[in-house]
């Protein structure tokens, strides 16, 4: 299976169902994002745009006016005196619903919208607000990364409809956002809306499972490259949710060691190499009866062109008779490069 680029998405998904993975990340088609999901990115923007004002602060303390130009709400500002105001929240949370409801197949009632500031506030308020990034100091607001792998394992070199690529193995992905706590310390904040388990094993994530995390250790792999001039470096992940889906606000907090980069590097290594070595990705059930692929799936829900296969059936079928070169071949999404790949806004 060609691969060129991990996330830490993409490293979870293939875990999780490795004919998702390779539909996804190979062939280049994208799930419609489910609802739940667009409610947790109404919430990380509302996030975001409140670091990203702050740290307009911090460079401009005596600016009167603080302004952010946001991908999805657009160009906004505010008072300097509105900033630590309630008020301001609760704009924030009506712009961003409003902003990603008109882009969104799913229409958001009352009831969601309740859902999505509580959620906002419960980050913004626990621990004696110790998460509001109004009262951080905000070193960059949801980082972009895409960091080369310098290994000799990580040279690519593939040859895809007679186009030749090749280079090196790369991370990429978006960090919600760092913080500096002092000259040597730097903290990651990662905000989690969903429930706090491992949808691969469906175990609970605990101190103990996220020591071997692969999100946390890719993000403190890419810190340590991105900011190398803070010898500390703070992994902070705050769950909203339990296992069942229960409000439980759980954050953890974890320092990792200069070793964890190795660790990672092996961790990374080991994943790579098996998906390149895998000309056959088997799906998470093969009979489509589990209820992540009934419920979860897009690929499951959706049919292949004029077929009456849907998506997995078909690519699974196709793989079968005709081998994984001639399904990415013919059944590559139009326009897709999997040679080239952008960090998403």
């Amino acid at each position: 299976m060609i691969v060129t680029y991990i996330r830490s998405s993409s490293y979870n998904n293939y875990g999780y169902c490795q004919m998702q993975y390779f539909i996804t990340y190979v062939l280049g088609y994208q799930s419609k994002s489910g609802k739940k999901a667009d409610m947790g990115t109404m919430v990380h923007k509302v996030m975001e745009v409140l670091a990203g004002l702050k740290k307009y602060h911090q460079d401009n303390p005596r600016a009167r006016i603080l302004r952010v130009d946001d991908d999805a709400i657009g160009k906004f500002k505010c008072p300097r005196t509105e900033l630590n105001t309630d008020e301001l929240v609760n704009k924030l949370l009506d712009l961003s619903v409003d902003a990603y409801e008109a882009k969104s197949p799913h229409t958001f009632n009352t009831k969601d919208r309740e859902e999505i500031a509580k959620t906002a506030w419960c980050f913004l308020t626990h621990g004696n607000k110790q998460f509001d990034p109004r009262l951080r100091d905000i070193h960059f607001p949801e980082p972009h990364f895409d960091i080369p792998i310098e290994e000799d394992w990580a040279k690519f070199e593939y040859e895809i409809n007679g186009k030749k690529i090749k280079g090196q193995l790369a991370i990429k992905g978006t960090i919600d956002l760092v913080t500096k706590l002092n000259d040597d310390t730097i903290e990651v904040v990662d905000w989690k809306t969903g429930r706090r388990m491992d949808w691969t094993t469906g175990e609970v994530k605990d101190y103990k499972k996220l020591e071997n995390d692969p999100q946390l250790l890719l993000y403190y792999y890419a810190i340590s490259k991105l900011y190398p001039e803070f010898p500390n470096r703070i992994m902070s992940i705050f769950f909203y949710k339990d296992k069942d889906g229960d409000p439980d606000p759980s954050p953890f907090s974890l320092c990792f060691a200069p070793e964890d980069e190795q660790r990672f590097l092996e961790m990374l290594k080991n994943r790579v190499e098996e998906i390149r070595q895998n000309i056959a990705p088997k799906p998470l059930d093969p009979n489509r009866n589990h209820w992540k692929c009934t419920r979860l799936c897009h690929f499951c829900k959706t049919k292949w062109g004029d077929t009456d296969d849907n998506m997995c059936i078909y690519i699974e079928n196709h793989i079968k008779e005709h081998g994984m070169d001639e399904t990415v071949k013919k059944c590559t999404r139009d326009g897709f490069d999997i040679g080239f790949y952008e960090a998403p806004g």
